[in-house]
């Protein structure tokens, strides 16, 4: 009982303190600074042996980060008028991060790509005392919660996490939905959904876990009995896609398609097809795409995992943040995964049960780290 209120009852939900020790924000900041140190370092030798000798942000400022660039400078464009074909337009990227990075970067006097990046490091900092919070809140013990602050901080596909895309603030809402979800305190959840849908799409489909842990914490006859505790689960579910259906909104008055996000696709070669056949075409290609392919299957090893483990809310997530995404081609399938907090959740019980393995996965990690980093900073498409 000393982790918790004395007014809570015997059927109320685990709330351990929120509050971080001073080694705990040691931690952090150790992983925090280490990480920008290794990953800008990466990236800008990296850079300076293979590619153009440019400045690590402007290195790290590969694909998505130079939509979110034109969102920033230009707005939202009215046709489609980018790449080789002329069929492509920033429709597809939402607007949560480009509107806060831009309001940053005028408030500064900056150029759009420090206030990208700024946001995007803020936002990466703070997932990391998430992180440590969300695992203790499962009672994972202390040193799994810190194994999984450095995991985040040097998981294989890091170098998302300090460029300019949507990865660190969808990684941080994910995190902070969960906890307070945990928690069952719908109404942060509900909060943050908001921002969730309006950061990526995808953000939309956390309706699915924070219903399962609903009915795990209620069971579904108290749903029928409309409680005060599951009246406040509804309003959140109905609130989570508010971001998402405002952008809807605002792209049907700016061009009059309300799902341009979706159907603007197409321009990057993504079609509708099953997610079996595009990860078999994936084999019969070869390169990068069986390479892609086997990611694939190394994310269905540890959503499976998670399923073993009845983590239902979070195996339900990953297999759906990682199926539609497949349904229309096999690029970005390795960060989708890696930018999901199921994904590593799922190698942290691993480690959880297996410690001995930690020291081996942080090493393998940062390696992987190291390499797709200096690939990405010299925008080899096997990384996109």
């Amino acid at each position: 009982m000393s982790d918790l209120t004395l007014s809570q009852g015997a059927n109320a939900p685990y709330r351990p303190s929120l509050r971080l020790a001073g080694r705990d924000w040691l931690l952090i900041l150790a992983a925090f600074f280490l990480s920008r140190l290794a990953l800008y370092g990466m990236g800008y030798f990296g850079t300076q042996l293979y590619g153009p000798d440019v400045g690590p942000f402007q290195a790290y400022c590969q694909f998505d980060c130079v939509w979110f660039q034109r969102i920033i400078e230009n707005g939202y464009d009215l046709y489609p008028r980018w790449l080789s074909k002329g069929n492509a337009a920033n429709w597809a990227f939402m607007p949560l991060y480009p509107i806060l990075a831009g309001s940053i970067s005028n408030l500064l006097e900056v150029e759009s790509l420090f206030g990208l990046m700024l946001v995007a490091n803020l936002a990466f900092f703070i997932s990391l005392p998430l992180m440590l919070l969300v695992l203790r809140q499962l009672r994972l013990g202390d040193d799994t919660a810190r194994f999984g602050v450095w995991l985040l901080a040097f998981s294989p596909f890091s170098a998302y996490f300090v460029s300019g895309y949507t990865e660190p603030m969808f990684m941080a809402l994910m995190l902070a939905m969960f906890l307070f979800a945990y928690r069952e305190q719908w109404l942060m959840v509900a909060f943050l959904g908001i921002f969730i849908s309006g950061t990526r799409n995808l953000g939309v489909m956390m309706v699915f876990p924070v219903l399962i842990l609903a009915l795990q914490a209620y069971g579904w006859r108290e749903f029928f009995r409309f409680t005060e505790r599951t009246l406040k689960v509804v309003f959140t579910l109905w609130l989570i896609p508010f971001g998402l259906f405002a952008y809807m909104v605002y792209l049907h008055n700016l061009v009059g398609d309300a799902f341009a996000f979706k159907h603007i696709q197409v321009a990057w070669g993504r079609e509708m097809d099953s997610p079996l056949d595009w990860w078999l075409s994936g084999f019969e290609l070869g390169g990068r795409k069986a390479y892609l392919s086997i990611m694939v299957m190394f994310g269905w090893a540890l959503n499976l995992y998670l399923f073993s483990q009845k983590r239902w809310a979070e195996a339900t997530l990953m297999f759906i943040c990682c199926t539609i995404p497949l349904m229309t081609g096999l690029n970005a399938m390795p960060r989708y995964m890696f930018g999901l907090y199921p994904t590593l959740l799922a190698i942290i019980l691993l480690t959880h049960r297996w410690p001995a393995l930690r020291p081996a996965v942080l090493c393998l990690s940062g390696m992987v780290a190291s390499f797709i980093a200096v690939a990405f900073v010299n925008h080899l498409f096997f990384t996109v």
